[in-house]
Formats: structure tokens, C-alpha cells, sequence
């Protein structure tokens, strides 16, 4: 049995923290662990991060399960990996004038 999920691609931008508080409370809602990517070209860079991705969310969200990885090469492949089984998948957008997180559901 697979565990519920929400994915959501972080980067460390404004976009990106809007996205991650978007896909917190989705994941409040729907009672799914939220799985925190961010894909770099080196590992090493991930973990600053990820640990405030991280610690946002444990502070805006007690309680809320947390999964946090690095992914070697692009964003696209990463998200594509961990977000094929999610509930939602939530991403920011850079460069648009659109609305600041975009998400699609599954």
C-alpha cells in the first residue's frame, strides 16, 4: 500500500516557499504526507534548503508528516519520479505572469 502524498518542487525562491505553503495545506486537507523535492546539479547544494523548506513547514504545520529529498539532475525528472504516485503535485513558475503556483492534480 502506498502511502497518500503531496509533492511539491522547491528551490529556495519566493515562488518556490508560496508553492510549499500551497502544497502544506493541500496536504492538511487531503491527510497526506508532504514529500519535498528539490533537484540539484550537486547534492551537496540540497541541504539548506530543504531544511527550511522543512522547518517552514514544521512551524507553520505541527503534526503535518514531512519527507524532504535531493535529486541529482533536473527538476522535471525529479518531480516527475516522485510526484508519479502523489495525490497533487505542486510547482511554482518562474517568469509568468500567471498565478504564482500552479498545481495539477492526479
Amino acid at each position: 500500500m502506498t502511502t497518500r502524498h503531496v509533492t511539491v518542487g522547491v528551490d529556495g525562491s519566493l515562488i518556490a516557499v508560496r508553492a510549499l505553503d500551497r502544497a502544506a495545506e493541500e496536504a492538511v486537507l487531503r491527510g497526506a504526507v508532504l514529500d519535498v523535492v528539490y533537484a540539484v546539479p550537486d547534492l551537496d547544494e540540497a541541504g539548506p534548503v530543504l531544511a527550511s523548506a522543512t522547518a517552514r513547514v514544521n512551524e507553520r504545520y505541527p503534526g503535518l508528516p514531512v519527507t524532504a529529498s535531493a535529486f541529482e539532475g533536473g527538476s522535471v525528472q525529479a518531480l516527475a519520479r516522485h510526484g508519479r504516485d502523489a495525490a497533487l503535485t505542486v510547482v511554482g513558475t518562474r517568469g509568468s505572469a500567471a498565478s504564482p503556483a500552479c498545481s495539477s492534480a492526479r
